[in-house]
């Protein structure tokens, strides 16, 4: 004999604050993330920029090209500090 469908239990509003609170959070942890991902596109899209600067460096005075290639050093820097404190 075949068994009956299971009714399916509503949750109480309570329950459903919880889901709409845990939903919050994590919707705010992808945020970040998605944050996080865009400052990674912008400093190689920088970083890119910047090479190609330096890569035509006869057509730029030279304090112009030193000043690029700080800025590449200075990306670079703050991006290996970031994984480094992330990998602590």
């Amino acid at each position: 004999m075949p068994s009956e469908p299971k009714k399916e239990e509503k949750l109480t509003y309570e329950q459903l604050e919880q889901v709409a609170q845990s939903l919050n959070q994590r919707c705010q942890q992808m945020y970040e993330k998605l944050q996080e991902a865009n400052q990674l596109i912008s400093n190689f899209n920088d970083i890119g920029l910047l090479l190609s600067i330096l890569n035509q460096s006869s057509y730029f005075n030279d304090d112009f090209i030193e000043r690029c290639a700080d800025k590449i050093e200075e990306i670079v820097t703050k991006m290996l500090d970031s994984v480094e404190q992330k990998a602590k």
